[in-house]
């Protein structure tokens, strides 16, 4: 993952909301999941580019004191929406209606962090396929001059 530009932290927040700062204009490379690469890393990345955006809280299932009904919204819908911003299209409609950014990662992990029969198909497909080439090595060595 990868910041590209980055500015200061948005003066404007929200009443209730003053005591988190957004970064704006920034930009993060998060691979998108096609369910065939790695879920726990792609995880480990959007959850880091949900802390960026200091948008993490919505991974939490109830609602933080400090914050009210509004922002809590508003928070979750930004967050499900970094969320499926990083899935492929495939995997992106299940999960489209979702507004809980909590119940949207429960999901998830429930679907693609277990051994299904599935997952263990396809490594099992990616193990056989692999094919060894040996390589072959040729040294030039001349005869020291006499």
């Amino acid at each position: 993952m990868s910041e590209s530009e980055s500015s200061a932290p948005s003066t404007s927040t929200p009443k209730g909301f003053s005591s988190r700062s957004m970064v704006t204009n920034t930009k993060f490379d998060v691979e998108k999941f096609d369910g065939t690469n790695n879920f726990g890393m792609w995880q480990c990345e959007v959850q880091d580019v949900l802390f960026q955006q200091e948008l993490d809280v919505a991974l939490e299932e109830s609602i933080p004191e400090d914050v009210d009904e509004k922002d809590w919204t508003r928070i979750n819908c930004l967050a499900c929406g970094t969320i499926r911003l990083c899935l492929s299209k495939e995997l992106k409609y299940p999960f489209m209606r979702e507004t809980s950014a909590s119940k949207l990662w429960k999901e998830m992990e429930d679907k693609f962090m277990k051994k299904s029969t599935e997952n263990k198909l396809y490594t099992r497909t990616k193990l056989y396929r692999f094919q060894y080439k040996p390589v072959i090595w040729i040294l030039h060595w001349e005869k020291p001059p006499s």
